[in-house]
């Protein structure tokens, strides 16, 4: 009996073992089936049920085989959702890669393009003696235009001054037609406008941009890429063109504001203590050196410091862009705080007596005259005692 018991599960074994690789060959310690054996062994584990005391090991075998060789598709379905295959992780990360690598790009082509203008910004300094309007239209071409001049821009790059076309066909003999067009476009040009002038820029996408006095700003030729950036010295008025896939960026040294299309006006003077953005119309969003963000509304005005954003406030936004126009109305401020813009304006010193400083202002002062012509208008409103006095306001150029 126990013979045969032996000699059953030495078959079963051979059954089990041939089950899990029918092209195996069987190992040396295994009992070695003649073909036919082997042949009645399928016939029996096809066709027939085997003695229950004996089917344990085949049906653990049986198990092992088939989870070595995957679960059934049904099953697969099943878990598919939830275990994504090889190649779609791969697929995932290269994409995730090329996401990154495309914004990463991306923000590093608009804070190349933002290095280039500062560069050219400090490059600039050694022209603060500047006496007229300057327009520069390369490294080599700077062209003096007059005050209250229009510089405006078609939308392929090229430059006009009050309508008539600026020529720029000398600037270098030796460049080709080929590389004379590829400056042209990838150049930035930059208008200087020193203490006493004024000047206005269109600029391709017919954004608009008025210039106070002791200012400076470069800007692109046409604008490529994914914003339109200009850097600012200064203060400027602007009302931007509307581009909802081209966002407006005014760089300076303390800020810069983010637009879509709107109307503000920017002080970033050099040196200053404090700048400041007043929101005309439309909504801006400004960030400052400590990546810090505001949201503005119209009428609203933020001050900044050396630190970042300092104050936002309420304000009437007309009474801070006056010299838009060229023209300040004065509803009672102090004779000195108009004698001290009058300095900054016309960067020379004005002074009155100490008898008048505290003298209440009211009436209009055109500020695209020469400061001569100001102070005479000055003088005609002060009381009837100091009208025929010349001494009362004056410029003084040695403290200056």
């Amino acid at each position: 009996m126990e013979d045969n018991k032996r000699k059953d599960k030495a078959i079963y074994d051979s059954l089990a073992s041939f089950l899990d690789d029918r092209s195996a060959t069987p190992d040396g310690n295994a009992p070695q089936p003649e073909e036919e054996e082997l042949q009645k062994l399928v016939f029996l584990w096809d066709e027939c049920n085997p003695p229950e005391a004996d089917t344990e090991g085949v049906w653990e075998k049986t198990l092992r085989k088939i989870q070595s060789e995957g679960t059934p598709e049904v099953v697969r379905a099943k878990k598919r959702p939830a275990i994504l295959p090889a190649w779609a992780l791969v697929a995932a990360s290269i994409a995730l890669l090329i996401g990154f690598a495309y914004f990463f790009h991306r923000g590093e082509a608009i804070e190349d393009e933002k290095a280039k203008m500062e560069q050219l910004m400090l490059a600039a300094t050694a022209d603060d003696d500047v006496k007229e309007v300057t327009l520069v239209v390369s490294d080599k071409k700077k062209i003096e235009i007059a005050n209250n001049s229009k510089v405006a821009y078609t939308p392929g790059g090229q430059v006009q001054v009050n309508s008539t076309k600026v020529d720029e066909e000398a600037v270098a003999e030796e460049t080709t037609a080929t590389e004379k067009k590829e400056e042209v476009a990838e150049e930035y040009n930059q208008i200087i406008v020193p203490k006493g002038r004024r000047s206005m820029i269109v600029l391709a996408d017919n954004s608009k941009i008025w210039i106070n006095s002791g200012s400076k700003v470069i800007y692109p030729r046409s604008f490529k890429g994914e914003k339109r950036q200009i850097y600012v010295e200064g203060e400027v008025y602007l009302k931007v063109a509307r581009n909802e896939a081209m966002p407006f960026v005014v760089n300076t040294s303390a800020f810069e504001v983010e637009v879509l299309g709107t109307s503000f006006n920017v002080a970033a003077y050099k040196n200053a203590a404090e700048a400041s953005i007043v929101l005309v119309e439309g909504a801006v969003d400004v960030k400052d050196c400590s990546e810090r963000h505001v949201r503005m509304n119209p009428n609203e005005r933020v001050e900044l410091n050396e630190a970042g954003i300092s104050k936002k406030e309420h304000v009437d936004a007309s009474e801070f862009i006056y010299w838009v126009d060229g023209i300040w109305v004065l509803k009672g401020k102090p004779l000195k705080e108009v004698l001290q813009y009058l300095t900054e304006y016309y960067g020379q010193k004005v002074c009155c007596l100490p008898s008048v400083e505290d003298e209440p202002f009211y009436g209009k002062l055109f500020l695209n005259e020469e400061l001569n012509k100001v102070l005479e208008s000055i003088k005609q409103t002060l009381p009837e005692a100091f009208a025929t006095r010349e001494d009362v306001v004056y410029i003084d150029n040695s403290n200056y």
